[in-house]
């Protein structure tokens, strides 16, 4: 056994790497601490412009500087802030929100950037619960009719009564003839439904309108929700023109293509080409009768000739669209700049005495 034991391999002793060099913090720089970083506003109404000064004091020994205020969207806005503040001093960072376009609970905030070394950024967050006497959910309904197709599509707005008393609507009324709303009550006064339903287009009617109902209630006497219709072809290629690279290509040059089919008819592809020698097209169907891939490839060194026209046509069984073309488009090259040669002026000759 010890015979075993001694010529048994002895095991390599591994040192662990030492620990990668930090550098210590400057004990003379600024420090920022806020009083808070988040602060809730609480109930507040559309009409409101609620403010709040997040405090800021400097607990280093040089001056803090804070550099930017950055609100996350535009209903956020930023107010003259102290930009320097010296050691053992405070200051305030002013954030005003627009509750106007919102409802019910929210949270928004601003992004701030100081020389803090040690914390360079900080994020302040407010939340606010935007009550309205009556509610509208949503505010704008969007239609996506497919060119050529006839539609009943209907969206639903929920009309809610958060005031104590009961509160009577009237019939509503649609600005664009393309829009049809009907009213129905869920529970008498207090609930109800706005059904909206794009009819199709109608001549001369904006494929946007405003649609409007009366209420009882002297705090909003007028209910007002948006309809859009943005009617999409019933074929569309992702991208709508291929560009490749400036030539000559690189050695197996891939360029991925989608086709998507918004009909509710359900479609076929085939015969997938691009008229440019030696050039290929694979067909796949990754949905079923409704989105294909196209992968594309373009030949070892392929630079297109000056006013060559070049596409990719899929043929396909929807009438409105018996062939698919989509151009393609090689960028020119980038011409490298032609140094300006340097002129040294003539000196100039001596003046005669």
């Amino acid at each position: 056994m010890l015979a075993q034991l001694a010529g048994a391999a002895t095991a390599p002793v591994v040192t662990p790497p030492a620990p990668a060099a930090t550098t210590p913090p400057n004990p003379n720089a600024p420090k920022a601490q806020f009083a808070e970083t988040s602060f809730n506003f609480g109930k507040v109404a559309p009409t409101d412009k609620p403010q709040h000064d997040f405090i800021v004091t400097n607990i280093g020994k040089t001056t803090l500087e804070i550099t930017d205020v950055r609100p996350g969207c535009g209903c956020t806005t930023a107010g003259t802030w102290d930009r320097k503040i010296e050691p053992g001093q405070t200051g305030k960072i002013p954030l005003a929100f627009n509750p106007a376009n919102f409802t019910g609970p929210i949270s928004k905030g601003a992004t701030v950037t100081c020389n803090d070394p040690e914390h360079a950024s900080y994020y302040l967050q407010f939340q606010a619960t935007v009550w309205r006497p009556i509610e509208l959910q949503p505010q704008y309904v969007y239609f996506m009719p497919v060119e050529g197709e006839v539609t009943n599509d209907t969206k639903i707005v929920k009309i809610v009564n958060n005031l104590e008393e009961e509160v009577k609507l009237e019939a509503p009324k649609s600005a664009s003839a393309a829009f049809t709303a009907e009213l129905k009550t869920i529970r008498p006064g207090k609930e109800f439904e706005l059904h909206v339903t794009y009819a199709g287009p109608v001549s001369n009617a904006p494929p946007q309108g405003n649609i409007t109902v009366g209420t009882s209630s002297t705090n909003m006497p007028l209910l007002s929700v948006n309809a859009v219709a943005m009617p999409q072809p019933g074929l569309v290629a992702l991208p709508q023109q291929i560009n490749i690279p400036a030539g000559p290509l690189a050695p197996d040059y891939r360029y991925p293509a989608m086709i998507r089919n918004n009909s509710h008819t359900l479609v076929k592809l085939s015969e997938p080409s691009i008229n440019i020698e030696g050039a290929t097209v694979d067909l796949q169907e990754v949905e079923p009768g409704k989105n294909f891939r196209l992968n594309l490839a373009f030949p070892t060194n392929f630079q297109a000739k000056a006013g060559q026209p070049m596409e990719l046509t899929v043929k396909t069984t929807n009438p409105k669209y018996p062939v698919m073309r989509v151009p393609i488009n090689q960028m020119a090259a980038i011409k490298p700049a032609v140094p300006v040669p340097v002129v040294t002026p003539a000196a100039s000759a001596p003046v005669a005495k």
